[in-house]
């Protein structure tokens, strides 16, 4: 049997792994539809006399206090989040795998130094540094999307460093160097199909972290801006409605939970599948 054919075998055999993809699907489907513009109204049209209207067939989700469709803006929203999130974490993979693969394989001076560096990131929280680098930078989607690039490529770095440092001794890592072979191709055909399992799963945990950062971050303000649609700047809006249009709050609040929650659980049965033996956890 092939490999993919059995990578995905496994992760039909994983209730978590389904179950994960069935919600993150799902969440890229909602993402397409507001990508081509073919959701129920556009996301920021009004209609002010549907103001604070309840789920309804006109408004499945309702409407919130301009009279504008939550389900419109909540797609729309998704679309935003993801964007962000697989802009920011594929920023993040390409250059901290790269300085992760590069400090495993050479060692002394560039690893010293990497590591020191990544170390001085890890020193704040995530939330912090994000906070921190969009302040810097201006709100927006773009800042917020190269802060939290910023904030994990450090965690790429420590994540593909470590299977290097264990495949650096290996018989056919040092026979290719003693036949010559250039450190890029020995780095990119011996150790970094070793390296990709981890690295996929990685990704998947760091999108559902990413999100959740997005989401925080356009909480506070500092993500997109009016009138662009954002869950975290929706939840934000409608706190004081909480109690009286509930559907405000409730249809973006569930959303983010539901991708965080779908992206840690695939990331999970991937992670089986990858690893059925358990040997690298």
């Amino acid at each position: 049997m092939s490999a993919p054919r059995s990578l995905m075998r496994r992760l039909a055999a994983s209730p978590s792994a389904m179950a994960g993809g069935i919600i993150v699907a799902l969440h890229l489907i909602a993402m397409f539809v507001a990508l081509f513009e073919i959701t129920p109204y556009p996301p920021a049209e009004q209609h002010p006399e549907s103001r604070l209207q309840g789920p309804s067939g006109a408004f499945l989700l309702g409407t919130d206090q301009f009279g504008r469709d939550v389900l419109s803006r909540v797609l729309d929203g998704v679309r935003l989040s993801l964007q962000v999130s697989i802009v920011a974490v594929a920023i993040a993979a390409v250059i901290g795998s790269t300085f992760g693969l590069a400090a495993g394989f050479f060692g002394r001076r560039f690893d010293s130094v990497t590591m020191r560096v990544a170390d001085v990131f890890f020193a704040f929280p995530a939330i912090l540094l994000a906070l921190a680098i969009v302040t810097a930078l201006g709100p927006g989607w773009r800042n917020t999307a190269i802060a939290i690039a910023v904030v994990y490529t450090p965690i790429f770095a420590r994540v593909a460093r470590g299977p290097v440092l264990s495949l650096r001794t290996r018989e056919y890592v040092e026979a290719a160097e003693g036949l010559g072979f250039h450190p890029a191709r020995i780095l990119v055909v011996h150790i970094l199909p070793n390296v990709a399992a981890a690295i996929i799963v990685q990704i998947s945990l760091a999108l559902s972290w990413a999100i959740l950062t997005e989401s925080s971050l356009s909480f506070l303000g500092l993500g997109a801006q009016p009138p662009q649609a954002s869950l975290g700047l929706m939840i934000a809006d409608s706190r004081a409605l909480a109690t009286t249009a509930w559907w405000n709050f409730a249809g973006p609040a569930v959303v983010v939970a539901a991708l965080v929650i779908g992206f840690n659980m695939f990331g999970d049965g991937l992670r089986d599948a990858l690893d059925p033996t358990g040997e690298n956890r």
